[in-house]
């Protein structure tokens, strides 16, 4: 399967949305810029149920994807024309990948520039991006959440640092073949 870059961003931590870069530089913090960036993270709600809260983990929540067509999904069970790439925080949207938010963990994306991500399984949609979109176009916060279950696209961290621009072919590599 195959899919291609639309669009990239990065939520610099001093910005009040995340901002359209022509290309996303990555290291091996994730996006450099971006106020996900790090090799690490400090645990909180969504890991809850595996370390106390504040524990100092892996950062498997570098990058933020999401595809075109669940945006597409998202806007009309929000009552909205589009979802714009970039608003929900996403640091790259594809086109072309149907079920991306479905992905197997441990999937590799291959971009034509070289960089290779590995997925981390669901972006659990929550009111942080539902209250962008409220900024945006209006529908409350709240209806956010339940909107974007299942579609809300994917978290990843880089395996292999290299630019990423608009534009690359993306080859999926599923787990089976690592």
């Amino acid at each position: 399967m195959s899919g291609r870059v639309v669009a990239t961003h990065v939520w610099p931590g001093d910005a009040q949305t995340p901002l359209a870069v022509p290309e996303l530089v990555l290291d091996w913090g994730g996006a450099v810029g971006d106020r996900h960036h790090g090799e690490t993270m400090i645990s909180g709600a969504r890991q809850k149920y595996l370390y106390e809260r504040g524990t100092t983990i892996r950062n498997h929540r570098q990058l933020s994807i999401v595809d075109i067509g669940e945006l597409e999904v998202i806007a009309t069970h929000l009552g909205i024309d589009v979802l714009a790439a970039g608003v929900i925080a996403d640091n790259i949207c594809t086109e072309g990948i149907p079920d991306l938010t479905h992905l197997p963990g441990l999937t590799r994306l291959v971009f034509e520039g070289g960089a290779v991500l590995v997925t981390g399984g669901e972006n659990t949609p929550c009111t942080i991006a539902g209250q962008m979109v409220t900024d945006r176009y209006g529908p409350p916060a709240e209806s956010f959440p339940k909107a974007a279950m299942g579609l809300r696209g994917i978290v990843a961290w880089v395996d292999r640092p290299a630019p990423i621009r608009p534009g690359e072919a993306i080859e999926l590599v599923p787990p089976s073949r690592m």
